[in-house]
């Protein structure tokens, strides 16, 4: 059985896990936007294929070291799994890419607000679906964060309204698609624990996996950039696949595969939070609305 599939337990410790994790994957995805602009000389197109690049090497060291890189568990692991994986994998690079975009044209903070307004949608998959109870204290907390994205949207003002608020909107859709699938992956294993024959770390094989397609994706249009960057830029590529990429998608996948109803979507809204602090950090922008709606998605997340 999978070395984290023993342990799961619908119990509060379970739940205490899956908040810490989705708390720090979030922190970590909301660095992206730094490294996506001081890489943003190239193209969007180039800066995926790094992110995709180095997160697979990452990815791949610790599918060695937890000798999940075998032939059984591969095998099994794609059998049980390999419609919702192929979906969510040709979803991820075009998430990503879209993302990307958002970040070029917006900046950080508003980007990821943006990204995470796939929150609400996610939601709606999980009630008409059917698949998990979603509690109304998740209800108003999701109510709370997205009217807090829309005031930091500024959404009563028509000059917001352009392509790149289109595509930002469209990653948020791509993200509930993605966390769905990932859901629907992770909660036929959880019912399936003592079918397991093989043994590997699944949260880490998930995140190589959906990495991998945007190597596959970006490969062909991505490439001719590579021999232009220079050390420095390398080395922000480099940590563009390990933090924000390998360790965030990986602790993602935890906190998903222990999530209930919900709940740890709501939590994931800090990445926009992280975003807004950084945009600050590094731009100096910071706006009024920005601090309300951020306060709104804290509040959310607190009463989750």
């Amino acid at each position: 059985m999978d070395n984290l599939g023993k342990e799961f337990k619908d119990t509060d410790e379970s739940l205490t896990i899956s908040n810490i994790s989705m708390l720090l994957s979030a922190t970590f995805m909301g660095c992206v936007g730094l490294f996506v602009t001081y890489l943003s000389n190239y193209s969007i197109f180039t800066i995926v294929l790094l992110r995709g690049l180095f997160g697979s090497f990452f990815l791949t060291l610790l599918m060695v070291k937890t000798r999940s890189l075998n032939k059984k568990f591969l095998k099994e692991s794609i059998k049980m799994h390999w419609k919702a994986l192929i979906i969510s994998g040709v979803i991820y690079p075009f998430l990503i890419y879209l993302y990307f975009y958002s970040i070029l044209l917006y900046g950080y903070a508003i980007a990821a607000f943006l990204l995470y307004t796939g929150g609400v949608i996610v939601l709606i998959f999980i009630l008409i679906s059917g698949m998990e109870k979603v509690s109304k204290i998740t209800i108003i907390s999701f109510i709370l964060a997205i009217i807090g994205v829309a005031i930091i949207m500024e959404f009563w003002n028509a000059q917001a309204f352009s392509l790149g608020l289109f595509f930002g909107l469209l990653s948020g859709l791509a993200l509930a698609v993605f966390i769905f699938y990932k859901k629907i992956i992770y909660n036929k294993r959880n019912n399936s624990l003592e079918n397991l024959n093989s043994t590997g770390d699944f949260d880490i094989f998930l995140a190589w996996f959906h990495t991998l397609f945007l190597v596959i994706i970006f490969l062909p249009v991505g490439y001719r950039d590579l021999p232009k960057i220079t050390l420095v830029e390398l080395i922000f590529a480099i940590l563009l696949g390990l933090i924000p990429t390998a360790l965030a998608f990986y602790l993602h996948n935890v906190a998903i595969k222990r999530d209930k109803g919900g709940n740890i979507i709501i939590i994931s809204f800090i990445e926009p939070v992280v975003a807004t602090i950084i945009t600050v950090l590094f731009l100096k922008i910071l706006s009024i609305y920005t601090i309300i709606g951020g306060t709104l998605i804290i509040l959310a997340n607190i009463i989750v």
